[in-house]
């Protein structure tokens, strides 16, 4: 699905169609507000990492490979 990218990518499954326990869950606006805001966080903390990474590699003037 996500194959051949050239930008950070993700693929979400918040739960299946076909699971009787993920449908009530679903069904639920809470639980898909807690997918949201984990997801949120997730996307927040990649990005922080990303930027730590790079000011790292530039205060040190290495490139990782």
């Amino acid at each position: 699905m996500i194959a051949n990218v050239t930008s950070p990518a993700i693929l979400i499954e918040g739960g299946f169609l076909t699971n009787k326990e993920d449908i009530s869950k679903l069904a639920s606006e809470d639980y898909r507000d807690q997918i949201a805001a984990a997801v949120a966080d997730g996307i927040l903390r990649y990005r922080d990492a990303a930027s730590q990474r790079k000011s790292t590699l530039a205060a040190t003037g290495g490139e990782k490979r």
